[in-house]
């Protein structure tokens, strides 16, 4: 399948989980972990047909009214996510892994476009493997979980993270924002706030990301030529 990208990248918007930080698997893990605390046993199936793309609130929720009927009271629902991220934090500092050639991309892209990250993910965590990683000065702003009411395939993130663009100087449209993204949810999400995106295979097969503007097998295979001259250029 062809798909021409039209249009100039003036600004670039990263996902994190599962495009720059290599922890999908460390993130079912510690969800059927704490799950399991409370009585529901999560598969691992379910959890990327169905929760994958989700921020915590979303995954929990969804898993807990799967179990029970029901969503769990704030309270609860509260309590699972501080477990889950007490455990992520231990896990980060032993060490997660980036995936190979983000670090360059984003290097090489930041002194020539302003960027941002949109994530499900926590606030904390991100920033803390951006520091680890040194990319802490690469990104303009970082829209989280906390920054929303709905995860991805939700447009809020997207659109909050064009808001702080335009905020930061940012004169563009939507239409020329590019989005990396590794989740059929995540592209959806991009697509809806009216911007392109490039997909990347690493947790998805590739032809269930078709859907993107161009799909890559891995993102190191992302020259910055692709992304700031992306006319003409097809599927990878």
């Amino acid at each position: 399948m062809h798909v021409t990208v039209s249009g100039k990248t003036e600004a670039v918007l990263f996902d994190f989980n599962g495009v720059i930080i290599d922890d999908e698997r460390v993130h079912l893990e510690l969800f059927q972990d704490v799950l399991s605390r409370h009585g529901v046993e999560l598969d691992e199936d379910v959890y990327w047909r169905e929760f994958l793309g989700m921020d915590d609130r979303g995954a929990f929720a969804g898993a807990w009214t799967q179990a029970f009927g029901q969503p769990p009271g704030e309270e609860h629902l509260t309590g699972m996510i501080r477990e889950k991220a007490a455990l992520y934090r231990k896990r980060l500092e032993s060490g997660l892994p980036l995936y190979e050639g983000a670090v360059n991309l984003i290097r090489a892209l930041s002194s020539r476009l302003p960027m941002g990250i949109v994530s499900g993910a926590l606030r904390d965590e991100i920033r803390r493997t951006l520091q680890i990683a040194g990319l802490e000065d690469s990104f303009r702003f970082i829209v989280s979980a906390e920054d929303t009411l709905r995860g991805k395939p939700d447009p809020e993130g997207y659109r909050i993270g064009f808001d702080l663009l335009k905020q930061s100087g940012f004169s563009g449209t939507p239409g020329d924002v590019l989005v990396i993204e590794d989740s059929v949810q995540g592209v959806e999400a991009a697509q809806s706030a009216g911007m392109r995106t490039f997909a990347v295979g690493h947790t998805y097969p590739l032809p269930a990301l078709s859907r993107a503007d161009r799909v890559f097998p891995h993102i190191r295979t992302i020259r910055p030529e692709d992304i700031l001259n992306p006319s003409d250029k097809t599927n990878a």
